[in-house]
């Protein structure tokens, strides 16, 4: 009876150890397909993912940048074409200039942030989610978002330059006067109200999200810009009696602003360009009350107070300066604050007054602005001595890119950086303009030539930058420049700016203030960063340069700002390049912060511009078939 059981138990024990077997067979091919397939992806983006439409599995970090960065200097090269009715014109990422300085990108692809992204995609979550999204993103495919800065009130301002002659914005009724001589020389003044018009102008900002649906694609096809009906919001049937309202306001004057023992007066001539028509925000709320009131020109009011009232009134805050002198730090401009008129403040006053007709005399208000730097003990700041060193060589620039440079170098120079502040290089530079000694450089914006100021500030920008990287100071913003430029070899070691972004920044991290101090050399600019050393010490690779990319044949640009027939050559061949270094800084307490500076360079044809009487309808859009090297006898 005993064998009988155990012979018929058998077939069924025999296959459980079948089930066993075969189950762990499975799990040993399964493991070792994963271990092969994890091997094979081990630096490598997984199956399945891209970007921008663009197929990144398979690809190594550096296969990967180099396919983006192709799809993007092309773009770079090319531009987008925006046209209607006939007319077009080209935007391009970068905005080029007459000089390395002044080209700036208006559109900025953010490679490394999506290469970063796809990366990271199956690796940076718990074992078993990334399991699931590497099968799932192996069989359905998986996109990582492609980030790209669109700077789009400069691109519509570009547009509108180039595409105003098609609009006709649409009118509101308006208030208007006209001054009548009286017998013994007195001047009355007479409201009207002229009619509304309908007008036709062109919609920007849809032509603007077509455009950025194209560049998360990395997309150059031309886009169709499209009119739209603009209607007026305020129609003179509306504007009832008004124009004994407007007589009403206008007896308010004349009304006295003083200050300091000036006074400006404020006559009906000054007061009736002020007054305008506006719609009455409790009309809807009130059958009673009418639809159209007289209101105020607040633009106009402020406009009179910034020309005529603060220039008498206004001192700007000079922050005290220091300098290293036998060896102690002494101050060679002394600080004092500031006094700025309130617009806000006298803009109520004078509308008040206006409005109730009362108080004719109104006491102006100021605001103190207070000077950042106003230090006693000056030689208690920890500036002992210099932690770091940057330099740069500006040989070959002409004479405004040599003054420019100059300027910027002594506006940073004796500035103190405080002890945990970000240091904005933009902040600190203050306005560039004329006022301040700055020469201008022409840029070329939607195929205009256009004078704009900074050439040879991404000098201070790139010396900066070496100066900061040698103290070892945190980078918290950085740029590198559009294309190569010779002034800030070898490649990637460059920061550019430019008002209002880019910026550079850092932070003082040095427990210390820091004490800029500038000088140039000959053809050498350098910026010595003092303080007080910590113990820190730094070690920055030399840059590694590769993805050379020869640049395309020339293209020429037709201008009416030069006689016809004239041939300029603006901006020399570039070869593109990526480019990085590794930095890292070690501290006394054992701990290192280290960080790859990236930068990528379009490749840039020579671009000469030729004279001509009137622009032909494909203006900016020929490319030479001549060389670079062809070109440059222009």
């Amino acid at each position: 009876m005993i064998n009988f059981h155990s012979q018929k138990k058998y077939p069924h024990s025999r296959w459980l150890l079948d089930i066993v077997t075969i189950f762990i067979i499975g799990i040993i091919l399964i493991a070792s397909f994963y271990l092969i397939f994890e091997k094979k992806y081990q630096n490598k983006i997984y199956l399945g993912v891209t970007t921008a439409g663009i197929d990144l599995g398979g690809k190594t970090h550096k296969q990967a940048e180099e396919i983006i960065n192709k799809k993007i200097n092309k773009l770079s090269l090319d531009g987008i074409i925006f046209y209607y009715q006939g007319d077009k014109t080209i935007i391009t990422p970068i905005v080029s200039d007459l000089n390395p300085d002044l080209a700036y990108r208006i559109i900025d692809f953010n490679t490394e942030q999506a290469i970063a992204g796809a990366f990271a995609f199956g690796r940076n979550k718990n074992f078993f989610i990334n399991l699931r999204n590497k099968i799932y993103t192996a069989a359905f495919g998986h996109s990582i978002i492609f980030n790209v800065a669109v700077n789009e009130k400069e691109i519509k301002q570009i547009l509108k330059n180039n595409f105003k002659k098609f609009e006709m914005p649409a009118q509101n009724a308006k208030l208007t006067y006209n001054e009548q001589s009286l017998l013994g020389g007195e001047k009355n003044i007479k409201f009207t109200v002229r009619k509304e018009k309908t007008g036709k102008i062109i919609n920007y900002e849809k032509g603007i999200d077509r455009l950025k649906k194209r560049l998360a694609r990395i997309n150059g096809g031309p886009i169709k810009l499209s009119a739209k009906t603009e209607y007026p919001k305020i129609y003179k049937k509306d504007a009832l009696n008004v124009e004994n309202k407007a007589l009403k306001f206008l007896n308010a004057a004349p009304i006295f602003l003083k200050y300091g023992g000036r006074e400006w007066e404020i006559t009906q001539e000054r007061l009736a360009p002020w007054l305008t028509l506006q719609i009455n925000p409790n009309y809807k709320n009130s059958k009673k009350e009418n639809k159209i009131i007289i209101g105020l020109n607040e633009a106009g009011i402020k406009q009179y107070l910034l020309d005529e009232v603060s220039p008498a009134i206004n001192k700007d805050p000079l922050e005290a300066k220091f300098e290293i002198k036998n060896g102690r730090v002494t101050k060679f401009q002394s600080g004092y604050d500031g006094i700025q008129l309130n617009i806000k403040d006298n803009l109520e006053k004078i509308k008040s007054t206006i409005k109730s007709n009362q108080n004719k005399i109104i006491e102006l208000t100021v605001k103190e602005i207070k000077n950042n730097n106003s230090l006693k003990d000056i030689n208690n700041l920890g500036i002992k001595e210099i932690i770091g060193t940057g330099s740069s060589d500006f040989s070959g620039s002409p004479k405004n890119r040599r003054r420019n440079i100059a300027i910027g170098a002594d506006t940073l120079n004796g500035i103190l950086i405080k002890p945990d502040e970000e240091f904005s290089l933009m902040g600190a530079l203050g306005e560039i303009d004329a006022k301040s000694g700055y020469l201008p450089e022409l840029v070329i914006k939607g195929g205009k030539t256009i004078a704009e100021y900074g050439g040879g500030l991404c000098q201070i920008g790139t010396t900066m930058f070496r100066a900061a990287l040698a103290s070892g100071l945190p980078i918290t913003q950085r740029r590198n420049h559009s294309y190569r430029v010779s002034y800030y070899e070898p490649a990637g070691t460059d920061a550019t700016i430019y008002d209002p972004w880019p910026d550079f920044r850092f932070l003082n991290d040095t427990g210390n203030y820091i004490l800029i101090q500038s000088r140039i050399e000959g053809d050498k600019i350098y910026f010595d960063f003092w303080g007080t050393k910590d113990g820190r010490s730094v070690n920055q690779t030399y840059p590694v340069i590769y993805n050379i990319v020869k640049p395309g044949p020339a293209k020429l640009i037709e201008t009416l700002n030069l006689p016809p027939g004239k041939k300029k050559c603006t901006e020399r061949a570039h070869n593109g390049a990526d480019a990085y270094f590794d930095y890292k800084v070690s501290y006394p307490d054992g701990k290192t912060k280290e960080k790859r500076f990236n930068s990528h360079y379009v490749p840039w044809r020579e671009v000469c511009l030729i004279g001509v009487k009137k622009l032909s309808e494909d203006n900016n859009t020929a490319t030479s078939t001549k060389s670079a090297a062809d070109q440059k006898n222009f």
